[in-house]
């Protein structure tokens, strides 16, 4: 049976927040995106159930993952570095580090392998992690084939604000994000469907959780 799959966008960073934001090289975290970390680890209710912890190889990921998952990290979880969960520009605020200046910041709470053997080019910004949309909604199908097919039950990724729109569908071929944008460290439990894509559906506790989807997600709010 496919897992549940946890998806998060990262906590404030300071390009979040910061007048031409875009030019600050992957980011951290602020000190109210730390808060909201806190927050987030208080209130999610499956933390005995996480058994794999993934995040884009940035740091206000790496970071978010660390923070609002706590119970996870301090029973030994690594966190899986994922490219394929990257957000896509060509702006210093979404160009990865390199990998030592990672592990020195993370050390051995983060498996690199992916970064170093499977993806090696992940900071270039092209090809498979290029802005075209078809590449995006290609690589987002990708990564849900990844998780779906995984052993693990429960598994938290904390990845991007316009990404997670193409993780979970809402995002045309035109590169439109077709709901809105999520919040800074907004969780959202899925379910996979088993067809063709490896789509994924959110659950109905995970919809009472924001209830104020409907006037948030209508057409008119975008």
């Amino acid at each position: 049976m496919p897992p549940t799959l946890h998806l998060v966008r990262h906590a404030e960073g300071f390009h979040n927040c910061s007048w031409h934001g875009e030019s600050i090289h992957d980011p951290l975290l602020t000190e109210k995106g730390e808060a909201q970390c806190a927050e987030l680890c208080k209130n999610f209710p499956y933390h005995d159930k996480i058994d794999l912890l993934m995040a884009s190889p940035m740091k206000r990921t790496i970071q978010t993952c660390k923070l609002s998952f706590k119970p996870a990290v301090e029973k030994g979880l690594k966190i899986m570095l994922m490219p394929l969960a990257q957000e896509s520009s060509n702006e210093p605020m979404d160009t990865g580090s390199e990998v030592s200046e990672i592990k020195n910041m993370f050390g051995d709470l983060v498996d690199e392998h992916r970064i170093t053997d499977v993806f090696p080019h992940w900071t270039s910004n092209c090809g498979r992690f290029d802005e075209d949309p078809e590449v995006m909604i290609e690589r987002a199908t990708m990564l849900r084939l990844f998780i779906r097919d995984r052993e693990e039950k429960n598994v938290v990724l904390v990845s991007h604000g316009t990404f997670a729109h193409a993780i979970t569908g809402n995002f045309s071929r035109e590169g439109e994000q077709l709901t809105r944008m999520w919040e800074n460290a907004e969780c959202r439990s899925y379910t996979f469907d088993e067809g063709e894509g490896a789509k994924i559906i959110e659950t109905e506790e995970s919809i009472a959780r924001r209830p104020d989807l409907e006037r948030k997600d209508s057409p008119q709010a975008k």
